[in-house]
């Protein structure tokens, strides 16, 4: 078996999938309001830098933030169901495979770990060093120490249990946390030298002793690539149907009185909506992230009439991407058989719809007034976003789930 053919057709496979699905994606009218952030996020970050004060801690931004992404390695190994059958004759070959699947995942994490440092590098020149050598040997070992997590996570997946594989993560996190520590804080190589001489003693004594201990855990490894795989299908089914998406489901008790709604069958779908937002997939966080991202560009541009603009960006990106919650449940008999008309069924959206982007609206007018205390600019926010809510829920939702679904 030539395990690098097999290798290559694989990735090739999940390239044609994942560009399929992105360039839907980027048709969508969510893709313009990114567009529109970005653009306006990138015009006031000059401006931010210049009014932070010299107390900020930069220090500790760099170190959380690179803390998470070196210490989050998962290797894409690109692993079907039929492998636990057809490649456990060959698993002692697998190594050229793993390879592969290592070589891909460094170099797909190392990109945005590269990226992230770019984009915070005007605050890396402010608050830490504005020489551009000390820079580059910073990024050199912020990619050196991702190669360290990477090799050392992978030995952990051949643990056979959780809490043991969270523990050697700790460990990791730990030793991340000093090393990066050391690094943004311009300490003398000597004592990176030194800790880069631990991380080797770590990888080859600590880590490299479960490779000894434990073989491949095959199934642990394919629930991994599952749950990497499901991230990719759950962001393309807020603007399509995906088919091979498995819906997860979360009790979320706490949050069950959301779905009380007066009994009879008109309130059917009503019910079905706010149970499917609470518990299925991720639409309950992406509505929490997506407030919580708002609140941060309406901190951090200065007050104006680019309030308006932003919360009305905001909105249209929270309404595009939870329009999959409609044919959430497309497919299911159950579902279908419910003895109920059809057109309750997209009243009760429409309605659900419009209750949250009022809540978001009203969260972040509230903000808005609260830090500028400029009635004008949160009366006319409020105004642009009722008619934003009734022009999106009454025509432009109408027609895109038409057309999609």
């Amino acid at each position: 078996m030539d395990l690098t053919k097999l290798w290559t057709e694989r990735r090739n496979d999940y390239f044609t999938v994942a560009i399929r699905y992105f360039r839907l994606i980027a048709n969508s009218g969510f893709m313009l309001s990114v567009y529109i952030l970005f653009v306006a996020g990138s015009y006031y970050y000059a401006r931010i830098l210049r009014q932070l004060p010299d107390q900020f801690p930069a220090l500790w931004l760099f170190v959380i933030v690179f803390a998470y992404m070196l210490t989050r390695s998962p290797v894409r190994t690109l692993l079907k169901r039929g492998d636990l059958v057809f490649l456990l004759p060959v698993e002692s070959q697998m190594r050229t495979y793993f390879k592969h699947a290592f070589m891909y995942s460094y170099w797909m994490q190392a990109f945005f770990v590269t990226l992230v440092f770019l984009a915070l590098g005007p605050l890396f020149s402010r608050f830490i060093s504005n020489d551009f050598f000390s820079m580059l040997v910073t990024l050199i070992l912020l990619l050196v120490a991702k190669a360290w997590n990477l090799v050392c996570s992978w030995e952990e997946q051949r643990l056979p249990f959780r809490a043991t594989r969270r523990s050697y993560a700790g460990i990791r996190l730990a030793v991340n946390l000093v090393f990066l520590f050391l690094l943004f804080d311009m300490a003398p190589y000597i004592f990176l030298a030194a800790l880069l001489a631990i991380m080797y003693v770590l990888k080859n004594f600590v880590f490299g002793f479960i490779k000894k201990e434990h073989a491949y855990k095959w199934e642990h490894l394919l629930e991994k690539e599952n749950e990497m795989m499901m991230r990719l299908y759950r962001i393309a089914n807020l603007f399509t149907d995906v088919p091979q998406l498995s819906h997860r489901v979360n009790p979320r008790r706490y949050l069950s009185w959301i779905a009380n709604v007066p009994y009879g069958q008109q309130h059917v779908y009503s019910t079905i909506y706010r149970k499917t937002f609470i518990r299925s997939n991720d639409y309950l966080g992406i509505f929490i992230r997506l407030i919580f991202v708002g609140w941060l560009f309406l901190y951090m541009i200065p007050n104006g009439w680019w309030h308006i603009a932003i919360i009305l960006l905001f909105l249209h990106a929270t309404g595009v991407q939870l329009l999959s919650l409609y044919p959430h449940h497309k497919g299911n008999v159950l579902f279908e058989l419910y003895p109920v008309k059809e057109e309750w069924k997209f009243s009760a959206f429409r309605k659900w719809m419009q209750l949250l982007l009022s809540i978001q609206a009203l969260l972040y007018i509230v903000f808005v007034l609260v830090k500028s205390g400029n009635w004008m600019i949160a009366l006319l926010s409020a105004a642009a976003s009722v008619l934003f809510v009734w022009i999106f829920t009454t025509n432009y939702m109408k027609k895109q789930l038409a057309r999609v679904f």
